[in-house]
């Protein structure tokens, strides 16, 4: 039987495989951008030529924005399996999440210039980025009705 409780095990699970899995991604970058600017490179953009330094630089951003996003990520799950919920910490890792998808946008948003289809992929990612800050605001305020309920009688 499906509960919270395996629903929470397996996404702390898949954190832990993204831990390993993104590094090692981290390492076919040369690869992956070479044989994009083989088969695609003659890409639709603003700028022509090859794109093996900006999708190798904006993939290694991205690589590191998502390392981030995993730990803030693993700490939030973390503090959800100890039944802390609505805590300053969670939503310090909201924050940190929310500002990694931003930031992993930028670089897309960049790679837009040599490849327009790099600007849907910044368009989600901000676009999620904007979602999880929303989420963020939802558990300050979440955080700031228990501290005010823990202290009335």
């Amino acid at each position: 039987m499906w509960n919270k409780t395996k629903s929470l095990q397996l996404s702390l699970l898949l954190v832990k495989v993204l831990f390993v899995f993104v590094p090692l991604l981290m390492t076919c970058v040369p690869v992956i951008a070479e044989w994009y600017d083989a088969v695609y490179g003659e890409g639709v953009g603003f700028l022509d030529g090859s794109v093996y330094w900006p999708l190798s630089i904006t993939l290694y951003l991205a690589a590191i924005c998502a390392m981030v996003c995993l730990y803030a990520l693993h700490k939030l799950l973390g503090n959800i399996k100890k039944d802390e919920v609505f805590t300053p910490t969670n939503c310090k890792c909201l924050r940190i999440i929310s500002w990694c998808c931003i930031l992993a946008a930028i670089p897309f948003g960049l790679l837009g210039i040599w490849r327009f289809l790099s600007f849907i992929v910044a368009l989600a990612a901000a676009f999620f980025g904007l979602i999880l800050r929303v989420l963020k605001n939802v558990f300050e305020k979440a955080v700031e009705l228990k501290e005010e309920n823990d202290f009335t009688i």
